[in-house]
């Protein structure tokens, strides 16, 4: 799983410039990181697949020793970074290193933008991005195309997911100085004791989508700034970490009830396991009285969203209309997502009414193919018309393309039908870049089932790519070419 694959931990805890205060949490952070990845029970990394930084002077030469670990890296590449974040006079979020200095945080600090052309350029099929550092919310911002340069030319381009410790404008928090000789960063701490305890429930293995929302909880229960991510396509399916909590032998909870045979424990079990779901749902309605009453405007919408997000799953009438109350466009279509993608296997006519509801193209699309993806093994005439459904003619070829992938083994005459109606959208787009995406995504379902007819499709793509006259964005569409031909 994880060859050709590389880690790269950068960590700031010391600093030239006074105003950029010193943050030792930041040093234990970065060996909390490592030790995780190296742990073979947990993460499982070859100690010699990651690369720890730390307190790098160099803005320049760090840019160009992670350039060079990215580009020879084909499998995963996973970026942690802790330290400082600051913003340029553009609002623009910049990585500082231990020479960087308050004033001029572009030219001596290591811009976003940057990092941005280095995720771009790396060939490895998953890209993993982790940002413990103030502002580091702009990162996503600048993956969603919201917040000018950054990742919103390869929001299309497979494989992505970014987690970071805060939202756009908001600081990071780190303990308080007196224990910062053993603590680790706020984030960065709770990320890590999640992983160590595991979560309940949940299977052997924990992706970012398992993940992402208990640390969300836990870190807004304890009244710390929430989290922010974004993916795309399966990138947070990623497993990342054995869950803890599910580790089998004879240290592990047992969790076959003990008794006389009667049924009994069982029973207990049972009422146990009742009483905490009630007691969840006693939690939850406090969380969404009190979050009705924070006056500050982003921190209620955040709240809102994850109420809303913990709701999905039991109680979906109380989650959706949460969302719909958001006042923020972008933090609504995310929550509705989200409660959609949740809902789609046991509700798959309400997912698609909730995705539909979504008033923001682009994020009503990509919401739509998420339900359709997730409901195609179970009900594919239903997964087929959602994916028709949707406007964009790149988003509709890429949800096509999706769903046959997913009904290609058990019902390969849809799956072929599907694929072929893929392409032929994919080739009647006129944008060179979205068409060579699109036909890559054709290329990749039929890569198991018809390899020289998806090979053909590759050569197009590729050749339509090369005549991109914007070398960045030929740079973008030949990245994507070679996931397609690496996954293949």
């Amino acid at each position: 799983m994880l060859a050709g694959s590389r880690a790269v931990l950068i960590g700031v805890s010391d600093y030239d410039h006074p105003e950029f205060p010193p943050i030792r949490a930041a040093r234990n952070s970065l060996q909390a990181m490592r030790a995780l990845l190296a742990d073979p029970a947990l993460c499982g990394w070859p100690p010699g697949q990651v690369t720890v930084i730390d307190n790098p002077a160099s803005a320049a030469d760090l840019a160009d020793q992670v350039a060079d670990l990215a580009e020879s890296t084909t499998g995963v590449l996973l970026l942690y970074y802790v330290g400082h974040g600051a913003l340029s006079p553009r609002g623009e979020l910049c990585l500082t290193v231990t020479s960087t200095r308050p004033n001029r945080p572009k030219i001596s600090g290591l811009p976003w933008e940057n990092v941005a052309e280095i995720l771009r350029a790396c060939p490895a099929r998953t890209r993993l991005v982790i940002l413990d550092c103030c502002f580091a919310g702009q990162a996503i911002e600048a993956l969603s195309g919201e917040g000018g340069p950054g990742l919103a030319d390869i929001a299309h381009v497979e494989g992505v997911f970014t987690l970071t410790a805060t939202t756009r404008n908001r600081t990071a928090h780190v303990p308080p100085p007196d224990q910062q000789d053993t603590a680790c960063t706020s984030f960065t701490g709770e990320l890590r004791d999640l992983i160590r305890s595991g979560i309940p429930g949940k299977p052997l293995q924990l992706t970012f989508c398992d993940i992402y929302p208990v640390l969300r909880q836990r870190l807004w229960a304890k009244a710390l700034p929430v989290p922010n991510q974004r993916s795309t396509d399966t990138a947070y399916q990623f497993p990342f970490t054995a869950n803890a909590a599910a580790r089998s032998g004879p240290d592990a909870r047992s969790t076959r009830p003990e008794g006389d045979g009667t049924g009994g424990a069982a029973h207990k079990n049972r009422e146990a396991a009742r009483a905490d779901r009630e007691r969840a749902t006693r939690i939850l309605a406090d969380a969404e009285r009190i979050t009705q009453t924070i006056t500050d405007e982003q921190g209620k919408i955040e709240a809102l969203a994850g109420v809303a997000g913990m709701l999905a799953a039991t109680d979906p009438d109380r989650a959706e209309r949460i969302a719909q109350s958001i006042t923020s466009g972008s933090w609504k279509a995310h929550a509705l997502a989200g409660v959609a993608r949740t809902i789609a296997a046991t509700a798959p006519e309400r997912a698609e009414r909730i995705a539909q509801s979504i008033t923001g193209e682009s994020e009503r699309a990509h919401a739509l193919a998420g339900v359709a993806r997730t409901v195609a093994a179970t009900a594919p005439e239903r997964a087929e018309r959602i994916a028709q459904s949707i406007t964009g003619e790149s988003e509709r070829a890429h949800a096509l393309a999706g769903v046959a992938g997913t009904v290609a083994a058990t019902d390969p005459d849809r799956a072929a039908r599907l694929s072929t109606d893929a392409e032929r959208i994919a080739r009647s787009i006129t944008s060179k870049r979205w068409k060579a995406y699109a036909l890559a995504d054709v290329a990749r379902t039929l890569a198991a089932t018809d390899p020289d007819r998806a090979a053909r499709i590759l050569a197009d793509a590729e050749r339509i790519a090369q005549s991109i006259t914007s070398k960045h964005s030929k740079v973008v569409a030949l990245v994507k070419i070679a996931e397609a031909w690496s996954q293949g």
